[in-house]
């Protein structure tokens, strides 16, 4: 049984918090600090302090993660594949970046086609996995989230989607719920 008590101890009335337990709130502290300085940047500063952080530390889950969908937002698909495979790799609970990843590489071999049908199509082929659950990708899903559009109302699906940060996307979401492209919409409109 682990000793939770200093060597020595008296066994006083103080708390003391096991060793793993305050590496573990140190960690989310530190991840949460990352996710804040980060989101605080401005759009246009942001590629280059997500580069530079991957120089310093090229195993960030955070910069590997906006990297990537910084590069689809560019038509990038194999750099971003590239860093979405190094974030998922450091860090699993991002499970949209692995649905990222292979949809890029389905959005590599069909180049002329957007992104939305392409992730959708993945998203069908990979039996609907779950994103967006887990608490580390949540907090960084919302430190980059965008309010959704408007009046338009979207599915399960398309919020979920919609909270990803490729700004390409979100305005190919955008414009599949206000056409109600009929391809698309039933999709977007699906329970996730």
């Amino acid at each position: 049984m682990p000793r939770l008590t200093p060597s020595g101890s008296t066994g006083s009335v103080s708390t003391i918090v096991p060793v793993p337990v305050l590496a573990c709130r140190a960690t989310m502290f530190r991840y949460r600090t990352i996710i804040e300085r980060l989101a605080a940047e401005p759009p246009a500063a942001l590629r280059d302090g997500l580069e530079a952080r991957v120089v310093s530390h090229p195993r960030c889950p955070v910069a590997r993660y906006l990297l990537g969908c910084h590069w689809f937002d560019r038509g990038a698909a194999a750099t971003a594949v590239r860093h979405l495979m190094v974030a998922h790799r450091v860090e699993p609970q991002y499970q949209s970046a692995a649905l990222l990843v292979f949809a890029g590489l389905n959005w590599a071999a069909a180049t002329e086609r957007p992104l939305l049908p392409v992730l959708l199509e993945t998203w069908e082929e990979f039996r609907r996995p779950g994103f967006d659950r887990y608490p580390r990708e949540r907090q960084l899903l919302d430190a980059f989230h965008e309010p959704d559009p408007g009046p338009t109302p979207f599915g399960p699906l398309a919020r979920r989607l919609w909270r990803l940060p490729i700004r390409g996307l979100r305005g190919q979401i955008r414009e599949a719920i206000v056409s109600r492209d009929a391809g698309l919409y039933p999709i977007l409109a699906a329970p996730a």
